[in-house]
């Protein structure tokens, strides 16, 4: 017997294809963080990819769904605008990694070791924020803007790391391709954190729409 909550298109299959999606981004952000633990060690692509290819994979059940869903409890434009923030991170760690392995060499000192903790805490954030979306309804929106409000201070400590970065850089004790090749890198992984907030933005915006 089909239930009505089936019927309707209301069961939990987004929930679980979107958290699901958050688990991948984080998982990326794992395998980029062991790279960036041990930078001198010799790296390949093949982890990145598989870990983008799996959330792109993702993100088509979801495109596909939509499809076939009549009714959905989220919004659909919602639940594509978070399919596609959610996507970027694995996406934007591959291209950090290709740009990684071609400058191995000259970045294989470099302590990339507060990179790895703001890059966890905010895909922690990410995936907790995500799981919210089971349970919607009263108490939910501060919980949410708690949790975004995480993520914006994780965001902000990113952008003064990358500050002081700058001015280590622009200090005139390191070569110029070195300062080249770490300005593009410190870029990338801003933007990891970036696109973080922009994930939790989304998620916020939802449970303000449904509470």
């Amino acid at each position: 017997m089909i239930s009505l909550q089936k019927l309707f298109g209301k069961d939990d299959k987004f929930f679980t294809l979107l958290e699901a999606s958050a688990d991948e981004a984080r998982n990326s952000v794992q395998v980029l963080n062991r790279l960036l633990s041990a930078p001198s060690k010799p790296a390949s692509l093949q982890d990145f990819h598989k870990a983008k290819e799996a959330d792109k994979k993702i993100t088509e059940q979801i495109s596909t769904a939509l499809v076939k869903t009549f009714v959905t409890q989220l919004e659909r434009e919602d639940i594509e605008v978070l399919s596609a923030a959610l996507y970027r991170i694995p996406k934007t760690c591959e291209k950090f990694a290709e740009r990684f392995i071609i400058c191995a060499a000259l970045v294989k000192d470099v302590d990339f070791s507060r990179h790895i903790t703001l890059l966890d805490q905010a895909t922690e954030q990410v995936v907790a924020m995500v799981k919210l979306l089971r349970n919607l309804g009263a108490g939910m929106l501060d919980k949410a803007k708690e949790m975004n409000r995480e993520i914006q201070q994780i965001e902000g400590d990113a952008d003064q790391h990358a500050l002081d970065l700058l001015g280590d850089l622009y200090s005139g004790r390191h070569e110029p391709i070195k300062v080249l090749a770490l300005r593009d890198l410190y870029d990338l992984l801003e933007k990891i954190i970036d696109r973080c907030r922009d994930a939790g933005n989304v998620v916020t915006n939802i449970v303000l729409k449904n509470s």
